[in-house]
């Protein structure tokens, strides 16, 4: 038996020994590329769900600077392909150039490089348009706008504070504790202070801040409250294909249109498995940033993994273990600790809850990491294991399990694995 995955974007196809059990090599399913991203990007501005077009919204607007609000080098959507039609769009309905301003919305994950700006915005983006990059801790620049319901203060960038139409471009994609990527979270912690997203982020404690939950969801729900109080005028989602190109686009009401991306976003990659496994093997691509990034693919894979089971994770990691997150992990501290610890500022805010749900699963699970980006002592000292290469992974796991249940999961980072029975009762509720 072959299993499959991708290390560093390139395919791998790897030996299951005889004795193994493969319930599935859970995959995406296979849906064609936009041909025209221009195109789709005309369709979706010109019906938008949930709200009026931009031609009718233009019009009206007093203060005509606008802000595109761009998911940053840690998603792989191709922002300047949607960003470029979009501009055109608010050319012609009367907003010039030097009215657009980009803001590249990293909440607290680090800066991205000139060449990953170029990679991400395009060569025209750049040129066209002033680009600026938020920075969470730089209070000169931020405002506070309001308050949420749960008592989150609204702490944003001043530039898109004071713009007149504030328009985010993102991806959807699975998110283990906002349910979902793509919708508010261009907002919080895309362009919030770090305040903010820390006040949000401890709602982590809640169990139904999980992946695959909206409704009931309180982080999520104060993140679209946020979004909402910030002004958030249109969301722009992609969804892409296993290849990492855009398949849909969608625009609209930044709730209406987040939904509408979920759904077609678990058309192709919500996926059923028979059981749950011994071991499951997955790839953190599209993800393999760092450690906090590829802990996406982990905790979905941990779903459908058996207590006392293991997790193969497959991921370069060429950025590390992710800020501030070797740190945490090597205290090996409990979960609720962390939470404690983003809230007080001694845990980041992008690597704290993932490393809150990392310190859960190793209560139960065994995680191996095939890396080259992090060291044999950098993963013990986490109480994780490491293997040079899959290979070596499997040899050791053999060795632990007779006649294991296997699951392979090549897209890790965005397939959602779900149990065909707790499949089947989600959708009868």
């Amino acid at each position: 038996m072959k299993g499959r995955g991708y290390f560093k974007g390139e395919g791998l196809t790897f030996d299951l020994p005889g004795d193994w059990n493969l319930l599935a090599m859970a995959e995406p399913r296979e849906v064609a590329a936009v041909q025209d991203i221009g195109a789709e990007v005309k369709r979706a501005l010109k019906n938008p769900i949930g709200m009026e077009p931009l031609s009718k919204i233009v019009p009206k607007l007093k203060n005509k600077k606008t802000v595109i609000l761009s998911e940053d080098q840690e998603r792989p959507s191709p922002v300047g392909l949607i960003a470029l039609p979009l501009m055109n769009e608010l050319n012609r309905l009367g907003i010039p150039d030097e009215n657009i301003q980009v803001i590249i919305a990293r909440g607290t994950h680090r800066r991205p490089t000139d060449d990953e700006l170029k990679g991400k915005l395009g060569e025209e983006v750049l040129r066209r348009v002033k680009v600026s990059i938020h920075d969470a801790d730089d209070q000169d620049n931020l405002v506070l706008v309001g308050t949420t319901s749960r008592g989150t203060p609204c702490w944003a960038n001043r530039l898109v504070a004071e713009a007149g139409l504030k328009i985010g471009i993102g991806t959807s994609n699975p998110h283990y504790f906002a349910g979902y990527g793509g919708g508010p979270k261009i907002v919080l912690p895309g362009i919030s202070g770090r305040e903010t997203i820390k006040k949000n982020h401890v709602w982590i404690r809640d169990p139904n801040s999980m992946q695959g939950t909206l409704d009931g969801n309180p982080l999520w729900e104060d993140m679209l409250e946020v979004a909402r109080v910030v002004g958030l005028d249109m969301k722009i989602d992609t969804v892409l294909n296993s290849q990492t190109k855009v398949s849909k686009i969608f625009a609209g009401e930044v709730e209406a249109e987040q939904k509408a991306a979920v759904e077609a976003l678990l058309g192709i990659y919500g996926v059923t498995v028979p059981k749950m496994a011994d071991v499951t093997i997955t790839s953190a691509y599209p993800l393999e940033t760092n450690l906090i990034q590829s802990g996406k693919s982990i905790l979905l894979a941990d779903g459908v993994t058996k207590p006392g089971g293991t997790v193969v994770l497959i991921s370069s990691c060429p950025d590390g273990a992710g800020p501030m997150m070797y740190e945490t992990l090597s205290e090996k501290p409990e979960p609720e600790q962390v939470i404690d610890w983003i809230a007080e500022g001694k845990a980041s805010p992008t690597g704290g809850p993932m490393a809150s749900r990392l310190r859960n699963l190793l209560k139960t699970k065994t995680l191996m990491v095939v890396t080259d980006g992090l060291t044999v002592q950098q993963l013990q000292d986490m109480e994780m294991e490491h293997a040079a290469s899959v290979e070596e992974a499997i040899r050791r796991i053999s060795g632990k399990y007779k006649r294991p249940d296997v699951i392979v999961l090549p897209v890790g980072g965005s397939t959602f694995p779900y149990v065909e029975k707790e499949a089947a009762l989600a959708k009868a509720a």
